[in-house]
């Protein structure tokens, strides 16, 4: 491909913020009426042939090698750091990949959550014929300015109207505030392993959680049962768990309980505050009811009073360390292992509906591993 062209196409058809590379170059494709493996090979080729491993066919990212992502900024004129800005999935090498050899691309499984953007905010960049999908980052899965929380489909733009649900409107502002603190996305997925574990509870008759159920499958045209496990449903009560979690001044009183009056007292204030923070008044004494009444097995742990003994610790360093969820402790990945938890309906069928109204995939916290073991 002559790089003129190129240079041209990436005029009219320019990359969004934080998408990914393999949408960027499949709406190029599209606006030029090319297919966009011979796009790829076409921009990559220089003295040596390029080497694409997969199909556009089989997977949604693109992710290219030292030497190909050189081409790429040649062709398009465009600083090499300036395009890592703009799409997150260009860099560094991916693991398959080597940046010996000359220039090298494959088509890959994205690593992280992706949603389609808002077609309103991505303006002449939005097609009905190809949706602009981009990586939300830890904030981004929601559009406050119209209203919507993006969902993930690569055929179309899809998302749902947040007009009634004000509360999770109201979560996304403090979760942005929250955002700016260090340590925010350890707070964030550990508040969502805590509030899942209330879920895989199966808390029968919650008011809060069954009206959002039903509001999102019907704004989603799904069963309430395929709305259940979508992370729109408890995402208030987690942005209230870490922002409580993440208190310095809270953190401060519980050590203090601890080494006055020992870790009971600590575990007593810690349940109280957080059920009143999630506006469950009730919640500490259902817990303490359920750890006296049921038996834990080996290595099972409630991941608040996990966390809360290691901030009462004082051989465990606080800081990042912190926010280290182990295994087991944590919220289900996939969509159908939290499905499993809250219906008695056969999970496939029940997964089925939730695809078909792009309720699987999307924004997830992301957890954090600790280092070394313990």
């Amino acid at each position: 491909m002559n790089p003129s062209v190129f240079g041209h196409a990436l005029v009219h058809v320019p990359p969004v913020a934080r998408e990914l590379t393999g949408s960027w170059l499949r709406r190029v494709a599209l606006a030029y009426g090319l297919p966009t493996q011979d796009l790829v090979r076409g921009v990559l080729s220089g003295s040596q042939t390029v080497r694409v491993t997969g199909t556009p066919n089989t997977a949604l990212e693109a992710y290219l090698n030292a030497p190909a992502r050189a081409f790429l900024a040649g062709f398009t004129n465009i600083p090499l750091p300036r395009l890592h800005e703009l799409l997150p999935g260009l860099g560094p090498t991916h693991p398959r990949l080597s940046d010996d050899n000359g220039p090298q691309a494959a088509w890959y499984c994205p690593a992280r959550a992706w949603v389609t953007a808002c077609p309103p905010c991505t303006g002449r960049a939005w097609s009905p014929r190809r949706p602009v999908l981009v990586y939300p980052g830890e904030v981004g899965h929601i559009c406050r300015r119209h209203r919507r929380w993006l969902l993930a489909d690569e055929r179309r733009a899809v998302s749902v109207p947040l007009g009634t649900l004000p509360e999770v409107l109201a979560a996304h502002r403090d979760h942005v505030a929250l955002s700016r603190l260090p340590g925010a996305a350890g707070a964030v997925f550990l508040a969502s392993a805590v509030v899942w574990s209330w879920q895989a509870q199966r808390w029968q008759g919650d008011r809060l959680w069954s009206q959002r159920t039903s509001a999102l499958a019907s704004l989603a045209g799904c069963s309430t049962a395929g709305a259940a496990a979508h992370a729109l449903i408890a995402y208030p009560e987690t942005i209230k768990v870490a922002g409580l979690l993440s208190s310095h001044v809270w953190q401060q009183r519980l050590r203090e309980t601890a080494s006055r009056h020992g870790p009971g007292a600590a575990q007593a204030q810690a349940l109280g505050d957080v059920g009143h923070r999630v506006g469950r008044p009730w919640l500490a004494d259902w817990l303490t009811a359920r750890t006296r009444t049921r038996r834990l097995d080996k290595g099972e742990y409630d991941p608040l009073l996990w966390w809360l003994r290691r901030l009462t610790h004082p051989n465990v360093p606080l800081g990042g360390e912190l926010w280290y969820v182990p295994t087991g402790l944590d919220r289900p990945v996939e969509y159908g292992d939290r499905l499993s938890f809250l219906t008695d309906a056969r999970v496939r069928s029940v997964i089925d509906d939730a695809r078909s109204a792009s309720l699987t995939g999307g924004w997830e916290p992301v957890p954090l591993r600790p280092l070394s073991p313990g």
